[in-house]
């Protein structure tokens, strides 16, 4: 009886296997399929009834493109599967280092390749065969897949469209896929960037790209609290695509480990950055339009002093940057505060708190630390005093000296105020000098950026007690610039409107009540008279005009 059961369910299976082979060999015979031989063709279909030992055929993904293989084998029932692995997408060969790619556990036609194994980053698309991880929407970097008898190379085939990661925009159908990207220096109506899934016979391999150079982030600790921000600098390994999960409605989720080298800045160094290695698993989210990145979890900062469990959002919010003062560190009330919403160029201020680097002489510029808008119509003004005490009162050159209204106390806003230092401001003239000789005049236009200080010095000065202040400001600022005709002397009635960038020296004296603005070096122009000026070694220098 046992017998007579089997043999029934042999009978009952055959026709399926046996209209599988002939679909087959119907499509061997209009050659749609690589099958180099007869028995390999054979040996690669699917049994009536699946041994024990052998492995099981991988279930295929949804795909982003419409499979021509549906039409010719429509009795073939491919289910779908939402999420994938990233690991066997192909069959391991009798041969070393060799894979086969059937298009058939894909439900598109049976068409078979054998190909080089790729690496763990890398998706292999050739022929009819396109990766099921392959997705439009995504960033990837395409390469030529060597072919299978080819000698090894000492440098890899370069990557196409001049080594960009580009988004893949559509999946075209038929034998021969067309695949077109973003359309990256070209234009809409004459896209260059694509190519066809055949266009080599040897295949091409992609690899994703979830997080670029010059991408920036926000540190979160496990609190979900801001800690810093960093900046991607390098890629330090390939990113490996280690899940993909596929929703009901057609969102496409996936996880990206990544290895970088990043520029970080803590919020509690005062600003200061460091360049260290970053790793975390990057995850990215695509609806209707392109994908992005949502977070990277898992992250890992930095070699020796390794801090972990960190959390990256993309963006860098100003409004979250923390800053910790203490009082007793400059030997005053024992007051520690937590303030957020500073840039990193402003000096903080906050209840019994002030930063020692605000020094009566210098100008400056005052911002609440929750507001966008700046104290005193956002202007300039030389501070005069710093007051004592618990609340300290700030006092700065007033408009009548009869209704003084400059001023404010250290307590008066509850979330602080960030000072900027200013060393260059509107309408200012210069004289431009270099080697010697004087080269031109300039008059300051605009002054909006911030200007930030490096560094301040405290410098003997013989014959008087005490010591002189000195602030050294990097200024950013727009200027009309005259220049001086061949002979010297003389200035060029034409006036050119460019960007000049430098170190300001701003010396406060003993005694002196108000510091003045030395000199302008290390100047950069954005012009090409840099390059003329640097070619000749030139170094230029602004000085004041009173």
């Amino acid at each position: 009886m046992l017998a007579n059961s089997a043999m029934e369910m042999q009978v009952e299976e055959t026709p399926l296997a046996l209209r599988r082979l002939w679909n087959l060999t119907r499509a061997r015979l209009a050659g749609t399929t690589t099958t180099i031989d007869e028995p390999e063709l054979v040996d690669n279909l699917p049994y009536a009834q699946e041994p024990e030992e052998r492995p099981k055929a991988l279930t295929s993904a949804p795909s982003d493109y419409e499979s021509d293989g549906e039409e010719a084998f429509s009795e073939l029932d491919v289910p779908e599967v939402p999420e994938v692995q990233c690991k066997g997408y192909w069959t391991s060969s009798v041969y070393d280092k060799e894979v086969i790619l059937d298009a058939s556990t894909l439900g598109d036609v049976p068409a078979v390749y054998r190909v080089p194994q790729p690496a763990p980053h890398q998706m292999p698309v050739i022929g009819v065969y396109i990766d099921p991880r392959v997705r439009t929407g995504f960033r990837y970097k395409i390469r030529p897949m060597q072919a299978l008898d080819a000698p090894p190379l000492s440098v890899k085939p370069r990557y196409l469209f001049d080594g960009k990661a580009l988004t893949l925009q559509s999946i075209g159908r038929g034998f021969a896929r067309r695949l077109t990207f973003e359309p990256i220096d070209s234009t809409l109506n004459e896209n260059n960037n694509y190519f066809w899934s055949d266009s080599r016979p040897e295949g091409f391999l992609f690899e994703i790209e979830a997080v670029s150079v010059g991408d920036k982030f926000t540190i979160y600790d496990a609190n979900h609290e801001p800690q810093g921000i960093l900046e991607v600098v390098q890629q330090q390994k390939n990113q490996i695509e280690i899940n993909q999960l596929i929703g009901a409605d057609g969102t496409i989720e996936k996880k990206v480990k990544i290895n970088t080298l990043c520029k970080v800045e803590w919020y509690e160094n005062d600003g200061a950055t460091k360049l260290v290695p970053v790793t975390g698993v990057a995850l990215l989210k695509k609806g209707r339009g392109n994908a992005s990145v949502v977070r990277v979890i898992n992250v890992a900062i930095g070699i020796k002093q390794l801090k972990k469990g960190y959390e990256l959002k993309p963006g860098v919010q100003s409004s979250s940057r923390r800053v910790k003062v203490n009082g007793a560190d400059i030997k005053d009330i024992p007051c520690q505060y937590s303030m957020v919403g500073l840039e990193r160029y402003e000096l903080p201020v906050i209840g019994t708190y002030v930063d020692p680097r605000i020094i009566p002489g210098f100008s400056y510029r005052v911002r609440p630390a929750n507001s966008r808008r700046h104290l005193f119509e956002g202007r300039s003004l030389m501070l005069q005093s710093v007051g004592m005490g618990y609340g300290k009162r700030i006092t700065f050159k007033p408009d009548t000296l009869n209704a003084p209204e400059n001023y404010f106390w250290s307590d008066s806003h509850p979330e602080g105020i960030g000072m900027e230092p200013r060393a260059v401001h509107p309408d200012m003239k210069f004289s431009i000098t270099g080697n010697g000789g004087l080269l031109g005049e300039a008059i300051v236009f605009r002054a909006d950026l911030p200007q930030i200080e490096k560094m301040t010095e405290y410098v003997d000065v013989p014959g008087k007690r005490g010591k002189a202040v000195e602030k050294y400001i990097q200024v950013d600022v727009t200027c009309h610039v005259k220049l001086a005709t061949t002979g010297g002397g003389s200035v060029d009635s034409e006036v050119h409107l460019m960007k000049v960038s430098g170190t300001a020296l701003v010396r406060k004296d003993p005694g002196q009540q108000t510091a003045k603005l030395i000199k302008v070096f290390n100047v950069g122009l954005d012009s090409q008279l840099n390059l003329l000026f640097a070619h000749s070694q030139t170094e230029l220098t602004f000085h004041p005009i009173p």
